[in-house]
Parts: structure tokens; sequence; C-alpha cells
């Protein structure tokens, strides 16, 4: 023996001693041992056990389970975690998760089986108490939802009564509830879920006895486990009890409807012929479905009372007009009540804590450039630094206001795929060229972690159709991530090539991967692996939900996998190859390339251009005379709209630059006063200078009458050439 290994007795001590229940037995099935653990989990005693069949602990209805284990040990072959169900000595049917291993003898001849088996009952029942939580929750709000949208009143109850039977988990449940007629006089109403209609026709409605008083008066909830030994029940004439031939009744639940002013509506009554069936939680279950169908029936009431009273007072002509202005108030407060509605329910449980995490991000991602930019202009102030000094600092306040232009970007971006007002500039192009463009964005970034990007790039493939700007921006966003989540000195891989009808680009890391339980979500918005104060990388869980519309919209698919946490992860991205003339292609030029000719470009200058600058921001109007008058530019800068247009009727001006949000008169008005002007003013060429930047806010400043559109944060040189452009068509 080995000096240091285990002997036997060793290891019969550690199978003794294990957890888990160790069981032994021959082919023909019978026992040889049966250590503690099984005691423990089964019940029975080894000496119980020994040498009688393993049948004996096997459910009648699985045993066929234990044929099919022994042809797998005649092979050799090994059965790991088989979950099932064993019973105990008590009866109990015992949810098990078995390992099953061959047993040999000296000469290799299979002779028996040793079987571990460990308890998963009370994982299993975790297991099912969630999925019944997560089904609880999405009733509820599927509910809401439901009767918030409807203004029918027999709709309204009976989708709340057969939602709260169901939850309850009631045999029968019934909503009895107050109406009016048109004379104002009150009358019940009832529905069921569970039974036929046909079951309660011939019993009198419920009346405030004292088991019934308590719901009927708002009071509160009665649950009884056994309502026939509850002391109120049996004490009211003609029949004290239930009437002959209603259905049997044990365990009882009734919860008030109350309305928003306090009356009692009507009340939900559950009922089953088990003792003992409603617990807390059904409770509360059906009192959040009670509160969603109280506040439903107020609307429908509220908006039935709105259209009985236009319908009485359209016959008078005299009050014609004091009816519409209630009529509309009482819609406009119906409108802002089912808003309300809506906005609460949109805040349940499930989906606020990611909002709260996402709010969290992202004052944390705007507020980490911006105290670089702070902080940075707070010393610049100071005047007390060399050339050589400012400049990191003005490099920071540049690369982190980039920053948050991107964040916002992304929001918007966002906000436009959501509302399906997203649109691509399809053009000719190459897929090797916007993958070079990106990979080019990101390399400083790679250089500073010291990551090596690899790439096998078919330049052979050919033109094809798509958005070039777009697809870079795919291609940046998982470049970009990357970056992120490779530790310094990995590597990066970029591959393009084409299969069949279609390219396919894998970016792969061997950063620090993903989870296997997050791998679902990883393009879903606003989701993030580590959502945490304490994560280490930035940004809003945004960068992958928008590659993947992107690449959709093109009508191509994308895909990750990831062996696991450190394991690095695989985006691949597959597009559609749109074959198109080669003759006619022509070059393309991405948005990167563009801001790099545009640079270096020499701009032209507007020396003594006359140039009128309206923004109600001081800081703003202070940074466009500056660019202006760099230029040689003469730039009178106004804060408000009506300051503008009477400077513009006191002096001549070449060009007119307006903000779009100003206050009191926006930037829409104003350049439609300006053109509605009896003076040559009216025909002054003017640009919206805006942070609404959306393709709509765009069509809307050419549309109320200005010649270009530039978004906000501006680039100088963009707006000195569209400046110099302008004003020389406009002098032709």
């Amino acid at each position: 023996m080995v000096k240091g290994s285990l002997t036997p007795s060793h290891l019969a001590a550690i199978v003794e001693s294990s957890d888990d229940a160790i069981i032994s037995k021959r082919l023909d099935l019978t026992i040889v041992s049966w250590n503690q653990g099984a005691e423990r989990l089964f019940g029975y005693r080894a000496e119980e056990m020994i040498g009688t069949p393993i049948i004996r602990i096997i459910p009648e209805e699985l045993r066929h389970e234990e044929a099919e284990i022994l042809a797998k040990l005649r092979r050799g072959e090994r059965i790991d975690h088989y979950e099932t169900v064993r019973i105990a000595k008590d009866g109990r049917r015992v949810e098990v998760s078995i390992t099953v291993s061959p047993v040999r003898d000296e000469e290799g001849n299979i002779i028996g089986a040793s079987k571990i088996a460990r308890d998963v009952g009370v994982f299993k029942q975790a297991e099912r108490a969630l999925k019944e939580e997560a089904r609880a929750l999405e009733t509820l709000n599927r509910v809401g939802h439901a009767v918030s949208a409807d203004l029918e009143l027999e709709r309204i109850v009976q989708t709340a009564t057969d939602a709260a039977t169901e939850l309850a988990g009631a045999a029968f449940g019934a909503f009895f509830y107050n109406v009016q007629d048109k004379d104002q006089e009150s009358y019940w109403l009832y529905t069921l879920s569970g039974v036929s209609r046909d079951q309660f026709e011939r019993f009198p409605m419920p009346r405030a006895t004292a088991v019934f008083s308590p719901t009927f008066k708002g009071e509160g909830v009665v649950r009884s486990d056994n309502i026939l030994q509850d002391p109120r029940y049996g004490h009211s004439a003609p029949y004290n009890g239930m009437p002959p031939g209603h259905l049997p009744v044990c365990s009882y639940l009734a919860v008030p409807v109350v309305s928003r002013t306090g009356a009692v509506i009507g009340g939900l009554f559950f009922g089953h012929p088990e003792p003992g069936r409603f617990t807390e939680r059904a409770e509360r279950l059906v009192s959040g479905i009670a509160f969603q169908a109280a506040t439903a029936l107020d609307n429908a009431r509220l908006y039935k009372g709105v259209q009985d009273e236009l319908a009485a007072r359209t016959a008078a002509e005299s009050a014609l007009r004091d009816t519409e202005a209630k009529l509309r108030a009482a819609v406009a407060e119906r409108e802002q009540l089912l808003e309300s509605e809506r906005s609460a329910r949109s805040e349940a449980e499930r989906l606020g804590h990611m909002k709260d995490e996402f709010l969290a991000t992202l004052s944390h991602e705007l507020r980490t450039p911006l105290n670089a930019i702070q902080g940075w202009a707070t010393v610049l102030q100071k005047g007390n630094l060399s050339a050589a000094e400012r400049q990191p600092g003005l490099d920071a306040i540049e690369r982190n206001a980039r920053a948050q232009a991107q964040i916002i970007n992304d929001l918007l971006d966002m906000n436009r795929i959501v509302a399906g007002k997203f649109y691509l500039e399809v053009q000719s192009m190459h897929f090797h060229e916007v993958i070079t463009a990106a990979i080019e964005a990101v390399r400083p970034s790679a250089d500073a972690k010291r990551l090596r990007i690899r790439t096998m790039l078919d330049s052979g493939i050919g033109a094809t159709r798509g958005d070039p700007n777009r697809l870079q921006q795919v291609m940046w966003n998982l470049l970009a991530n990357a970056v992120k989540f490779t530790p310094a000195g990995g590597f990066i891989q970029v591959v393009l090539e084409r299969v069949n009808s279609h390219v396919e680009i894998m970016v792969q890391d061997n950063g620090t991967g993903i989870s296997a339980d997050f791998l679902p979500y990883v393009f879903d918005r606003f989701r993030q692996a580590d959502a945490s104060a304490s994560r280490r990388h930035g940004g809003l869980g945004l960068g992958l939900s928008i590659v993947k519309n992107l690449v959709e919209l093109h009508g191509g698919s994308v895909r990750v996998r990831s062996p696991g946490q450190n394991e690095g992860a695989t985006f691949v991205v597959s597009l559609p190859i749109i074959s198109v003339d080669s003759d006619r292609r022509t070059p393309v030029s991405t948005r990167d390339s563009l801001e790099r000719e545009l640079v270096a470009i020499e701009l032209p200058r507007l020396d003594n251009v006359r140039i009128l600058v309206v923004d109600d921001e001081p800081d703003g109007r202070a940074l466009l005379s500056r660019i202006l008058q760099e230029r040689g530019a003469i730039s009178v800068c106004i804060g408000s709209a009506q300051g503008a247009l009477e400077s513009l009727q006191a002096q001549t001006f070449d060009i007119l630059l307006s903000d779009i949000g100003l206050p009191e008169l926006d930037g829409y008005a104003l350049i439609r006063r300006v053109r509605a002007m009896d003076t040559p003013a009216c025909r002054i060429p003017a640009i919206a200078v805006t942070a609404y930047a959306r393709a709509e806010d765009r069509q809307r400043s050419l549309l109320a009458g200005y010649q270009m559109h530039i978004a906000k944060p501006l680039e100088a040189p963009e707006l000195i050439a569209a400046i110099a452009s302008l004003l020389k068509v406009w002098g032709n």
C-alpha cells in the first residue's frame, strides 16, 4: 500500500459519514450496503434493507426505470444526476438526484452497482414556489393592464373575478357589486367564475348577515379555514346557513371592493369544499385585484357619468357651452386618471428595481465625465498653467464631452428604435472598409491597454448595400465592449468571411466572459451583468441592444457565445449580401472619415459677415460668438426671440443662427414670424443650432423656414462650413 493512501477502513468511514445516501446492490437488485445517509433519507435501518431488493423503495409506476438503469450498467455505463422519486418508510415520496456507477470484481467483470442519492425536494419546492410567484405577478400585471384599458363594467368585473379565483386557488368565486340605473335607483349584480350561472340563479342575493356584513360594509377581509365552524355562521333566517342545494363551502375568503371615495362598490367572495385552502398570500393577491377592480370601476362609472350628462344636456341649447366644458374637463380627468394608473402599474416591483439601477447608472455615467469637465475648467480658469500644462486639461474636457455626447446619442437612438422611427441611409459599401474604420476608431483605447487586435478580413466579398455609418456603429459597439472587458495584454480577433449568400463578422476576445445565466439577456436594453455601484466597467447597457436592432434592420442577426466567466466572449454578426453594380459604386465615407476630412479642410474666412445669434443660454451664445469671431465674422448675440425680431427690424444681418428651445416664443415660431415680415429681413438665410437632434426635429426645422439644421454639441468646422455654404448659395 502506498504510504499516506486511504485504507478500506478509511473509505468505509467516509461512506458511512456522508450526508448523501450511498447504497450498493448486486445485479439481481439485492441491496448489499446501506449507509447512515440512506437511513436518514428513507427511514429504513441498514438491517431492514440489506439483503432485500432495491425496488422496495421504488414507486410501482417507476420500477421500469430500474430495468433501464440495469441495462446501462451491464454495458459499463455510468448514470449521472438522474432525478426521480423514491418511497420512504413512512410512505413519503422523496424527490432525489441519483448517480449510479458500475462495480467490478478483480477481473473487471461488472458484479453490481453503487448508488448515491441526494434529496432535492427542498430545491424543487423552492423552484415551484418561485414559478408560482412569477405566474401570480404576471397575472396581476395582466389583469391591471386589462381593467385599466377597459371602460365596460361587466368585462372589468368578469376579468377581476376570473383572475382572483385562479390566484386564490378557489373552487369558485363571485363578485357581487352595486350599480345604479338612469333614475339613480341602486341594485345588485354579480358575476361568477369556476361554476355555471345556473347553479346560483335560484338563490337570493346575499344580505348583510353576520358573515357577509364585514365585506359589504368595507370593514375588512374575512378569511376562514372552515366557515361552518365560524361563530358568525348559521344565525340568519330563513336558512340559518347555506340554502339547500348550494355548492359546498368550507374554506371561505371575502374581500371588499372599495371606491377611492370610500364607498363600498361590492365584494369578491371565494369558496372551496376543503378546509384551510386560503392562505395569507391568497388574501394579499386578491386584495391587490380588488384594488385594481375598484379603480377601474371608478373610471368606468366616471366615463358613464360623463356620457349620461352629455346626453341629458344636449337638448338644452342655452346650456350647450357649459355641457361641453364639463365634458372636456371630465374626459381630461379620466385620461389623467388612466394615465396615472398606467404609470403606477409600470412601476411594478419586477421592473422598478431595474429602473432604479438604470437611473443610478445613468447618473454615474453622466456625472463621471462632468466631474472631469468641471474640475479641469476650474483649474484652467485660474490661468496659472503653462501651455504644456493646459493641454492635458483641454484634451480631458474634449474627451469627456464626447463621452457625454455618446451617452446621449445612445439614448436617442434607442428612443427612435423603440418608437419605430429609426431609418437607414442605404448606399453602396464594402464590409471590410466599414470594419477597418471601426477598428481604427477603437485602436487608441486598445493601445492604451496593450491589446492586440488581429484581423482576417476577406476583401474580395465585393460591394453590397447597407448603411455604412450604422454598420460602423455596430462594429464600434462590439469592439468597444471587447476593449472594455479585456484585461491589459489580451487580444481581440476580428474575422470577416463569406458564408453562402451572407457574410459573418466575428469579434472574439479573451476577456471577462459572460456567465451562463446572463447570456439570454445580453441584448436586452438596460440590462447589465453587474449593475452594482462597485462594478468595474461603465456603460448604460444600451450598446448591445442597439447592435441587435441595427443588425436586424439590415435583415441580419447577431448571436453571442461564452464558455463562462473569465473565458472570453464571441459575438457573430450575420448580414445578407445585396449585390450592386460595381461600375456604379461611389466611394463610401463613414461618419468618422467625414469628420477627419472636415478637420483637414482649410475653412473659409467670414470677414465682416454680420451674424445674429439667438440663444437663451449665455454660455451657448459666448461659444458661438467666439467661433464666429475667430473666422472674422461680426456677431450680435440676443437671448430671446422677441429681441431677435426687434434686432432684425433695426439692423441688417447676413445670416441668422437660432436655438429652438427659447422661452416664451420658440425657434420655430421665430422663423415663421421672420419669414412673414414685410422687410428684406424676411429673406435672411437661417440655420437652426439646437439640442433637438432627432430626424423629426430636423424635418420640423426645415418646414418652419430654416435652410439648415445643426445638432448640438456642435463642431466648429461644421458650423463654419455650413455658414459659408449657405451664404454662397444665397448670394447666387
